[in-house]
């Protein structure tokens, strides 16, 4: 009987208070979506970032290749079936997580080299190699498909038919119909465990010339030997190493002549397939196949593995890491906002059943009693909202069993429970002769109350320490320390207590001068702000924290954004590099100027310099640049690198004498020097030599970095010009030419080359970088962070102009009858929020910047910008400035709003309001 009386006078309760009953339950089911949602989200993007980050490697990285050099016979039927059996089981063995991850295999198998007896160019040598469908990427553009021939004896040589690229075919000067003499180079590594080695000679007739249909194709596994013959050698004596293709019904006769053959079996991994949840049991896996396979067998029929998946998931790790950790940040600062803001409404929700809670403690109830109520009270309303918070989350992001969501959203109900039963524990807990008494009589600060706070101060402090000296990571891919990530909300909270604790004392001095005055607004209104700890410091609290939220965002995101930007600047040097393919430069022919859009083009040389030239020669280990200052500055206009370009570039020497020790030329020279090298100053001259060449140089200027090259990399920096006239030789040509553009121009920069050299874009480089899942998630997170801490906030401030509506209603209608008027109720609302506001708002600002600086050095922000810029944080003053206005703007519509709900009763139903 007593249980169905205490769930009746609940369920009445309930219906009496709908709209209390509403927001409560509406506020629990968005907060708990909000934290079952987040680790859905993040483990979708976390699945996308690893896939994202073996996509973007190359294919000898994410896929599995085993070599083994041996005799496999030909088959009856198939030739080739005897390979192919050899990679099913090599399959076969794979654990089971590498095999679900793997799409599609195929198998290469390729002769020793074959030296070409009498060749019609240079030195050369040509491999026959098969592919496993390799004639779906070749188009025959002369000729015809090789096809099978009988293989010779000793008076009448083997011949084979092959067909070579079109590319191929003009280095080697052959053509069509042409036969190839040819032996087996005893120096290939394939024959040197035979003994006699073969040197049987082999005749190849070339009956077919092609190309390859896409080079770029994965499936070549990033070896281009079928498209291009590799060029070996050295200037003066060059070699070609060509690889012609041979028809798989002639592999029975290349084995009938003796000769090993390489056979390498690859296995493509689809990333669609893999799912970082299941990296527990893929990782240990790879790391036995390295273990088991990882070491080079120089005995016939050994096998090597050869992969880099395992490095690709290490480095997604790591990176995953880091954006944890960070996101861990921007998380706890929203959850933070979000306990005041609950704390908040449910303060006022007791406040407003002061009535309801003197009448049962008059009657007789025990504090025990209440308590329990509100316990049921909150459970019966915390609980299913809780619950339908995470199933929407669950239905609106389908994801692997993730037990965080579940038990976010329980701690939610939980802990929403727990702050309805903390704010109704000091009226339970009130002496009856106080029950009735719209505050608690006033009291001076206890002890333990001081002790509890000057600990919570500490405790942040020694967090911010702490993440300053460690990071948020205890190595390159743990996870994150919670107590370190909550490092900004606990400083936080610790600033906001010492406001809450201070900012009485201004006031109540304001106070005093305000009753000075004849009128009573400034008094009445001053006096009334810490009147009640639970409407005066919970909005203080909620807003400080909101507003300083915003502000470290803002201030990290630009950091990342800016620095995401130089570092594209610094690795690429400029909108577009151009990189000749040829140590000789580009021809005069190339002129990306012509292409439309490029605004500017400056040339370099850039080369390694071997040694520097003194009493002891040295090696230098560094990287001589000589560029166009002029054009280049042009180039860099608007960067957020600049170029080094001293006043010295501009008279630099331009004579046939330039860079001899009576005119040397101008440099600026990296601060870290080569080991080895004698300290250099400003105005010293010293001697390098510069592609055989000596040049006398002069210390014109010294810079930690120059565009173009990575961090750290020692490099001398000279005016072009200068080098081209003191140069002896041919003229130099620029071996890389900087451009200037719009995003776009790749393709027509490509196109206008050719072949004769390699385009890297700074945009593409960037949009790659921005667009990394786990890279987007930092930007986005903090957004929706911003996002989350806003929206709480706005509800405490509509939770303070409508759920203490009434209140203020009462209070302004005893204050109208004594004769203050609608103008003055505006201005009391005023001078009773404004104070707070200001203070929250200016405290916040200066805590978001001061929290961004602390802890900037333990964050790793670095794994989000890349190591080719350094981390400088950036202040988004604009960002802050509507920051401010937009609180500025809440506050002013929570003034007119609470005044208008004030001026809307009536003084003679005012004043009952709260009459039991």
């Amino acid at each position: 009987m007593r249980l169905m009386s205490a769930v009746a006078v609940l369920l009445r309760r309930l219906r009496m208070e709908r709209g209390i009953a509403v927001a409560l339950v509406v506020l629990v089911a968005v907060t708990s979506f909000v934290v079952a949602i987040s680790p859905r989200l993040f483990e979708r993007v976390a699945d996308e970032g690893l896939r994202y980050e073996v996509d973007r490697g190359t294919a000898v990285q994410r896929n599995l290749q085993f070599t083994s050099v041996d005799h496999v016979r030909a088959g009856e039927t198939d030739p080739m079936e005897a390979i192919r059996s050899r990679g099913d089981t090599r399959f076969d063995r794979l654990p089971a997580s590498v095999r679900d991850v793997i799409d599609t295999r195929d198998f290469v198998v390729e002769t020793p080299r074959l030296g070409l007896t009498d060749p019609p160019n240079y030195r050369s040598f040509v491999t026959l190699r098969y592919q496993e469908m390799v004639t779906d990427r070749l188009t025959i553009r002369e000729g015809r498909a090789p096809a099978d021939l009988e293989p010779g004896s000793e008076d009448d040589p083997a011949r084979f038919e092959i067909a070579m690229s079109i590319e191929t075919a003009e280095e080697l000067l052959v053509e069509v119909d042409d036969v190839l003499s040819t032996t087996p180079d005893p120096s290939d590594p394939m024959l040197r465990l035979l003994f006699p080695r073969p040197t049987a000679r082999v005749d190849l007739h070339v009956v077919g010339l092609f190309t390859v249909d896409e080079p770029a194709d994965p499936a070549w596994f990033d070896d281009v030997a079928y498209a291009r013959a590799a060029i070996g050698g050295t200037d003066e004596v060059p070699i070609a190493f060509a690889t012609a293709l041979f028809t798989p019904e002639a592999y029975g006769d290349v084995v009938a002549l003796g000769l090993p053959g390489r056979y390498q079996w690859r296995f493509h991994v689809d990333a669609g397939r893999l799912d970082a949840g299941r990296l527990e049991t893929l990782i240990p896996d790879l790391r036995r196949l390295d273990s088991t396979f990882g070491t080079n067998r120089s005995t016939a029929g050994g096998v090597l593995y050869r992969s880099g998946l395992l490095d690709l998931i290490d480095r997604y790790l790591d990176r995953r890491a880091a954006s944890e950790a960070v996101l861990s940040v921007a998380a706890i600062g929203p959850l933070a906002v979000a306990v005041g803001a609950l704390g908040l409404v449910a303060a006022i929700v007791i406040r407003r059943r002061r009535a309801a809670l003197a009448l049962a403690r008059g009657r007789g109830a025990s504090a025990g009693q209440l308590l329990a109520a509100q316990l049921w009270e909150g459970l019966l309303l915390t609980v299913p909202a809780a619950a339908a918070g995470l199933i929407v989350a669950r239905l609106a992001v389908p994801a692997r069993s993730d037990p965080v969501s579940a038990t976010g959203a329980v701690l939610v109900a939980l802990a929403v429970t727990a702050l309805l039963l903390l704010v109704t524990w000091p009226r339970a807990r009130r002496a009856r002769q106080d029950v009735e008494r719209e505050d608690l009589p006033a009291r001076r600060l206890g002890p333990r109350r001081i002790v509890f706070e000057a600990t919570f101060i500490g405790v942040a402090l020694a967090a911010v320490w702490l993440l300053r000296e460690r990071g948020l990571r205890a190595g390159p891919a743990s996870g994150f320390d919670p107590f370190l990530a909550a490092a900004p909300v606990l400083i936080g909270v610790a600033i906001a207590l010492l406001t809450i604790r201070l900012y009485p004392l201004p006031v109540a001095a304001l106070a005093w001068l305000g009753a000075r005055r004849r009128d009573l607004v400034p008094a009445l209104g001053l006096r009334s702000i810490g009147r009640d700890p639970a409407a005066a410091t919970m909005p203080l609290l909620v807003i400080t924290l909101t507003v300083a939220i915003a502000v470290f965002a803002s201030v990290l995101a630009l950091t990342i954004d800016r620095g995401q930007v130089a570092a594209s600047w610094q690795q690429t040097g400029a909108d577009y590099r151009l990189d000749a393919t040829s140590d000789r430069g580009f021809t005069a022919g190339i002129d990306p100027a012509t292409v439309p859009g490029v605004e500017a083009v400056a040339g370099a040389l850039v080369t390694p310099t071997p040694r520097i030239i003194g009493d002891t020669d040295r090696n230098a280990a560094t990287t001589f640049v000589a560029v166009e200052p002029a054009a280049y500055a042009k180039v860099l206009a608007g960067a957020p690198i600049p170029l080094p370009n001293p006043p010295a570039f501009t008279t630099a020497p331009t004579a046939p004498d330039a860079g001899t020790p009576d005119r040397p030329i101008p440099v600026v020279i990296s601060r870290r020097l080569p080991p080895g090298w004698p300290p250099l100053a400003l105005g010293e001259t010293f001697e390098v030599g510069v592609r055989g060449q000596a040049f006398s140089l002069t210390v014109a200027g010294v810079a930690d970095d120059l565009p173009g090259l990575p961090r750290g990399v020692p490099f001398i920096l000279a005016p072009l010009p200068s080098v081209a006239s003191g140069w002896d030789g041919l003229p130099l040509r620029s071996t890389v030419l900087f451009v200037r553009g719009p995003d776009a121009l790749a393709g027509d920069l490509r196109a206008a080359i050719g072949g004769s050299g390699e385009v890297t874009s700074r945009h593409e480089s960037l949009a790659a970088l921005r667009g990394a899942p786990l890279v987007g998630a930092i930007g986005r997170g903090f957004g929706i962070a911003v996002t989350a801490a806003a929206m709480y906030a706005a509800l405490a401030i509509v939770a303070v102009v409508f759920l203490e509506g009434q209140r203020r209603a009462r209070e302004l209608a005893y204050l109208r009858t004594l004769g203050l008027t609608s103008s003055q109720t505006v201005s009391l609302t005023f001078v009773e929020h404004a104070p707070p506001t200001v203070l929250a708002l200016a405290v916040g600002v200066v805590l978001g910047l001061g929290v961004a600086w602390l802890l900037e050095p333990g964050l790793g922000l670095g794994a989000f910008i890349g190591p080719a810029a350094p981390v400088r944080l950036q202040v988004d003053w604009p960002a802050i400035a509507a920051i401010a206005a937009i609180v500025v703007a809440a506050i002013a519509v929570m003034v007119g709003a609470s005044s208008w709900l004030a001026r809307r009763l009536e003084p003679s139903r005012a004043l009952r309001i709260g009459d039991v």
